[in-house]
């Protein structure tokens, strides 16, 4: 399977929610040599997001993510835990490129990964920006890779369900801290640093 070359141009859709979850339910094996996850008072930070990259971008696909804030390297960073797409390429291209876990999966009725429903939402004036490091270790290998987004930025109430036997069970029954949607999203993932 052929995949686009680094670094990817993306476009789409997001909604976003953010989980306080005990350190000690939060996978940490996609970490790599020196990383930590952040924590408050034995709490960690999990963001999951479903994200629709639609044409224009160098891949159009959904996905499925977890994402944790960690420390490494003397700065804060973001590390992927657990992650499903509905593109081999997009599959492929992740690990080999960023060792990043993704994995293939079919999302709509009866996922057994997550369902979620946005609804209401207030718009944030402007378009926001956000940049950053990805920290991420598969199979013995570590990448780090810059990714920078931008788009409009929403409030919204964001309704989860993780069904309890599935790989996101952890959360099952959890209450977002904030939800967020991003229209016109616009994502440069992969250079390397």
């Amino acid at each position: 399977m052929r995949y686009p070359p680094e670094p990817w141009h993306l476009r789409g859709s997001l909604v976003i929610s953010v989980f306080r979850v005990p350190r000690d339910e939060v996978p940490d094996g996609h970490l790599p040599v020196g990383a930590r996850l952040l924590t408050v008072a034995g709490n960690a930070f999990v963001a999951v997001a479903f994200v629709s990259y639609e044409p224009g971008g160098v891949l159009s696909y959904e996905e499925l993510l977890v994402a944790t804030p960690v420390w490494d390297r003397g700065a804060v960073a973001v590390s992927v835990p657990q992650i499903w797409v509905d593109s081999e390429a997009s599959r492929q291209g992740g690990r080999e490129l960023w060792a990043i876990p993704k994995e293939l999966a079919r999302f709509g009725r009866g996922s057994s990964i997550a369902a979620v429903a946005a609804t209401g939402g207030v718009p944030l004036p402007g378009r926001w920006r956000l940049a950053g490091t990805i920290a991420q270790c598969l199979a013995g290998r570590d990448a780090r890779a810059r990714a920078a987004m931008s788009g409009r930025v929403g409030l919204a109430r964001a309704a989860w369900l993780f069904p309890a036997a599935g790989p996101l069970g952890y959360l099952t029954g959890r209450t977002p801290l904030v939800s967020l949607t991003m229209r016109d999203m616009r994502l440069t993932f992969g250079e390397t640093s």
